[in-house]
């Protein structure tokens, strides 16, 4: 095959790529978006990029997920500078995401076409590198990752230590000088994940580099093959270890997995990397949010087939051994295993997640790339000349249906609503799911469906704090402020370490009034989270209200069309006009600072509540959604808007 030829089919395929998830790109923030992304204020300024590299705080507003990820934050930053929004859209996140995917697909054709050299240099590896390139992009498991915004954390690692590998692969200049572990120590400033560049390379050498008949020889021999390997590895495995150290020692004291009690976390992960398989081979039973839970004894019959699961993989690793055709496909399975190892030694708070395959399918795709090439390609060539028609046939079916399968997975992950309704129903027993399924159903105002689902959730995990906190919220907005403070407080009294909750129950309190106690809960959660939005809003709102004169004296604002005026300002005087009761003057001074700042979210919110006070229900729906659209993630915005839509259907 020609160069020029090899290229044009990569770019037909990175077409058809892009085409398949043309309807991803609008898709909203999901999940840890929240407090990474959209409320991370971190991101805003592109001055801050220094900072990300010496304090694992940039990385989240929870303190509980302040992990050392510098690489990813940067990323992030500029995404938002290259927007030119004034708080995060998905658009230009989900655009670099996608990027960095048709980046790392082009990648893994050379990953893929060098491993099938080594069993056979035949000139069909190259067509059986192009279709597992396109098998690999239009993988409808792989669209978990690239849908999920902060799942880059996955995508940009793995396209860091693919190029690590391909760079060890086609440069001797980069194998003598460790050049190819420049990418990899990139890797580990995206995700931790990427130490397992040393161990994968290890069995590379043992398969590949080492003479054929070492592997089969007798005991002693095996060994010294062993000893070698590992000789060969003793410098990167210090470069690499030295760099993850390091990393450690630069996450947050306060970051926490979150997980189980690790024996029975680490039983559970052979049916976990069943399950993984399985979606491998038919990706029909993904969800954003699973109901897996820990087994509860040895004897559980997950535990006796997950074994069996990894006793069979092995008896194929095994057999793979023997011939150098079918030595790929023992070190895919090494790939796949030792990819997963770091998610199942140490317990997370879920016991699996469908996102984590990103890094482990690749390996698989190497095993089934020398498989189909083995099978297909017999040393006669007489059976692909017998089944050529059928075959290209049937690979081009197969591709398809992937095709569909990721443009519906990008469907399901277009909106909070889709998402995590299809999460309540494939894991019912999942009490987060059916909790952000509430959480998109009262931002539509359907209060009493989403009190339901945190009944729900609250019947399934009684300790989940975050269940009372949107019961709390819901009973705000539905008239109930005393039942409200109830559930804020027994949220709280379950976890203390929650800012986004001290945000909403101090946001009910400063429609209260409650100015004093609002501003204690503002200090307490910005304590927690110095840099989270809501937060930051309330107590600005706190201190001008405290600077606001009494409803007898009402403010000397000047009127919103004074010169020289700033957005802020106009917004101030606006707020003034709101707490004074004059809610014409709100809305008209508001006005005036959206002439200024066209996708001021805030201004939208002060001109929904006051149309709400106004009783012009229609124009508060209108400037919510308006307003939704600069910031989904606006919680003092969904709250108007939700009260609004409530009080128009009463």
């Amino acid at each position: 095959m020609k160069r020029s030829t090899e290229v044009f089919i990569l770019l037909i395929i990175c077409s058809i790529t892009l085409a398949v998830y043309a309807n991803h790109f609008h898709n909203a923030f999901h999940f840890d978006d929240s407090h990474t992304i959209s409320n991370n204020l971190s991101i805003r300024e592109i001055k801050n990029i220094p900072v990300f590299f010496t304090d694992a705080s940039a990385m989240s507003t929870l303190p509980a997920n302040q992990s050392y990820r510098p690489l990813l934050v940067t990323t992030l930053a500029v995404d938002f500078y290259l927007s030119g929004q004034t708080s995060p859209t998905p658009f230009m996140f989900h655009v670099s995401s996608f990027l960095f995917f048709l980046l790392l697909g082009v990648l893994c054709y050379y990953l893929f076409r060098y491993l099938l050299q080594q069993g056979s240099e035949v000139t069909e590896n190259r067509y059986i590198a192009l279709f597992t390139t396109a098998w690999f992009l239009l993988h409808a498991a792989n669209a978990e990752t690239v849908n999920y915004i902060i799942a880059r954390s996955d995508l940009l690692s793995v396209l860091l230590m693919v190029a690590g590998f391909v760079i060890y692969f086609y440069s001797a200049f980069s194998r003598r000088y460790y050049l190819y572990l420049l990418p990899v120590l990139a890797g580990l400033l995206t995700k931790e994940h990427t130490i397992m560049f040393v161990p994968i390379l290890f069995f590379y050498h043992l398969l590949f580099q080492q003479p054929q008949e070492s592997l089969s020889g007798n005991r002693s021999q095996f060994i010294k093959t062993i000893f070698s390997s590992v000789k060969v590895m003793v410098v990167p495995f210090v470069i690499t270890m030295a760099m993850f150290l390091f990393v450690r020692s630069m996450t947050a004291k306060t970051w926490t997995p979150g997980g189980y009690d690790r024996w029975h976390y680490i039983l559970t992960q052979p049916a976990v990397l069943f399950h993984y398989f399985y979606n491998f081979l038919l990706p029909a039973n993904l969800v954003a949010d699973t109901d897996w839970t820990v087994v509860s004894s040895i004897t559980d019959d997950r535990v006796f087939a997950g074994l069996l699961f990894i006793a069979a993989l092995v008896a194929v690793f095994v057999w793979a051994l023997r011939q150098q055709r079918t030595r790929a496909v023992a070190f895919g399975i090494a790939w796949f295993l030792l990819s997963l190892a770091p998610t199942s030694l140490m317990p997370f708070a879920e016991v699996l997640n469908d996102h984590r395959t990103f890094f482990a399918y690749i390996g698989l795709f190497i095993a089934a790339a020398t498989l189909l090439r083995n099978f297909l390609f017999t040393p006669d060539d007489a059976r692909f000349a017998r089944l050529k028609w059928p075959v290209i046939a049937a690979g081009v079916l197969f591709l398809t249906a992937h095709a569909f399968a990721t443009r519906q997975r990008n469907a399901i992950w277009s909106t909070e609503k889709l998402l995590w309704k299809e999460a309540t129903v494939k894991a019912p027993g999942n009490g987060r799911a059916w909790m952000n399924y509430g959480v998109a159903l009262m931002a539509e105002g359907n209060f009493a469906e989403a009190e339901r689902c945190f009944i729900k959730t609250t019947e399934l995990w009684p300790t989940y704090s975050y269940a009372y906190t949107n019961l709390g919220v819901s009973k705000q907005y539905t008239g109930n402020p005393v039942v409200a403070e109830e559930y804020f407080k027994k949220s709280l009294a379950l976890n203390a370490a929650a800012p986004v909750t001290y945000s909403l129950y101090g946001n009910m309190l400063l429609k209260q009034g409650r100015l004093d106690e609002a501003a204690i809960l503002a200090d307490k959660g910005l304590q927690l989270s110095p840099s989270l939005e809501p937060l930051l809003q309330l107590r600005s709102a706190i201190r001008e209200k405290k600077q606001q004169p009494t409803p007898t004296q009402p403010a000397a604002a000047k009127p919103a069309s004074t010169p020289g005026a700033d957005a802020a300002g106009l917004l101030n005087q606006s707020l003034a006009y709101y707490n004074t009761g004059d809610f014409n003057k709100c809305i008209e001074t508001a006005e005036a600072a959206l002439k200024i700042k066209p996708d001021y979210d805030l201004a939208y919110n002060n001109i929904c509540a006051a149309w709400n006070r106004l009783q012009q229900y229609d124009k508060a729906i209108a400037a919510g959604e308006k307003g939704l659209v600069y910031n989904p993630d606006n919680q003092l915005l969904k709250g108007n808007l939700a009260e609004a839509r409530r009080l128009k259907g009463r």
